[in-house]
Order: structure tokens, then sequence, then C-alpha cells
């Protein structure tokens, strides 16, 4: 069900579905809601789904602000307050994965697990992007919806379908076409970029067994190559996962295993 919430002053727009323990779901750079089209279902089996709009994304607000990802923090925390959520579980994608790791090391005891895929913010400060991520910006430069197919389907490649399916050019394409959504776009990804590196603080936290989490990783990744998930194997009350024949979205692209794997994870108490 489509709902919206005055979070911090702005209009934010959010899905909930399903009953049981509460998962938060935060999309990536560019997404929205609709990046869990094909994870809500059945992830709604188990838990009392949220699947949020962030701020600058989606249908929710975008104001002319700096996008950073203490704001987007802030945001996550607000929607959680409106909520009368005492402790839930979240799911971030790429940029989502940045701000949900955040938002775990600042408000743990609110956390119950983590799962990041092809988390943003554990890529060393010299990580400059890829040819890939070069082209995902260039998606306001599209004319047409063929012309946007063309450069999506250069940074997802083609090895399924379902990465760049119909659905998927309609909504992107009425997204770069919203008011300052360039904009909201440039500066995440900015900010993104400049903010503090994840790593260490993150192991130190995971160390301490004050989170458990869950990463997920696409061999085939274009965007935040698979080599920066190393970092993983070391770290403690962490399982890492890396799915073959996948790319930047394994909850778009092998929807089925990820939400096997997430529900499972979920499921086990130490």
């Amino acid at each position: 069900m489509e709902r919206y919430a005055l979070i911090n002053g702005y209009r934010i727009r959010y899905i909930e579905e399903g009953s049981g323990p509460t998962l938060i779901l935060v999309h990536g750079l560019g997404g929205s809601a609709e990046s869990w089209t094909n994870n809500i279902p059945t992830l709604a089996k188990d838990n009392h789904i949220y699947a949020l709009d962030m701020l600058g994304f989606g249908r929710s607000d975008k104001p002319r602000i700096d996008y950073t990802i203490d704001l987007f923090v802030d945001m996550l925390k607000g929607l959680v307050d409106t909520l009368a959520v005492d402790k839930a579980s979240i799911v971030g994608s790429s940029l989502g994965g940045q701000i949900a790791a955040e938002y775990a090391l600042k408000y743990t005891e609110s956390v119950d697990r983590l799962i990041l895929v092809a988390p943003a913010g554990f890529t060393p400060k010299r990580f400059k992007g890829t040819s890939a991520l070069r082209n995902y910006t260039r998606i306001f430069s599209a004319k047409s919806k063929d012309g946007l197919k063309h450069l999506l389907e250069r940074v997802h490649g083609t090895s399924t379908n379902i990465s760049v399916s119909d659905e998927y050019i309609d909504w992107m394409y009425e997204y770069i076409r919203m008011d300052n959504a360039k904009r909201a776009f440039i500066s995440a990804l900015r900010n993104s970029a400049k903010a503090e590196r994840l790593g260490r603080r993150f192991k130190k936290a995971l160390e301490s067994g004050s989170i458990k989490a869950l990463v997920l990783w696409g061999k085939d990744d274009r965007i935040i190559p698979v080599r920066y998930a190393e970092q993983f194997i070391d770290m403690p009350n962490c399982r890492l996962i890396l799915l073959e024949n996948c790319g930047h979205r394994p909850h778009v692209e092998v929807s089925d295993v990820f939400n096997e794997y997430v529900r499972f994870f979920l499921k086990q108490r130490d």
C-alpha cells in the first residue's frame, strides 16, 4: 500500500506491506520503492515491510539542498520515529547500503539485522568510479526511452533482461524528467564519495557484536567491483555471499535467490 509521511518537514513516499518483524528497504542512487518490486511480495510473507523513496528520489520531495549521507540518515531516523518502530532490520542497496550502515553505527540499538547489497562507502578514497558508474550519471541526457535503454544496458549489462525491462525504462524515463531529480542525484553521488569511509568503523562495530550483517555482491558488478567485497571476509558477525552471473542489483537480477538468502538470514538466531 502506498503511503506518504511528513518527515523533518519533507513529504516522503513509502510502500507498506506484510506483517511481522519490521524490515526497511533502502534503495540505491536513482532508485525508488519500485526497486524492490521483485522482493516485497516474498519478504512480506515474514516481515512488515517499509520500502521508501528517499528524499530527492522517486516521488518523495526533491528540495534544492545538499544531499549528504548525514541528511539521509536523519531522514531514515525520522521515518522510524514517525512510524513508531522500536527495532528494525534494514536492507540497503549501493548508496542505500551506505546509508543503512551509517544508520546502524549511529543507532545500533534500534537495528536488529543489517543486509548490505554491494554497498557504497566501503571503497577507498582513491576509488574514482567505474565507466559503468560514469555512464549511469549520463541518464539525464537521454532524449528518448530508446536512448535511455541503450545507456542503461551499458550500465547493467545485458546478461539479464530484467535489468532493463520495459517497466524499468518507463520508470527511469519518468524519473529523469522530474524537477530537481538531476540535482539531487549528483549531490548524493558526490557526497557519498566524500563521506568518511566505513570499513574500519564497521568492522569495529561487528567485533563488538553490536551489529550482525549479511553482505550480498554480484560477481559481475560493473558499478562497484566485487573486489571491494574482500574486506568483509575477515569481519566477524558478517556473512558474505558472492553471486554468480549477477551485477550490481542482485535483488533485481536474481531476485528469487536474493529473497531466500535474506529470509534465511533474518530467521536465524544465535
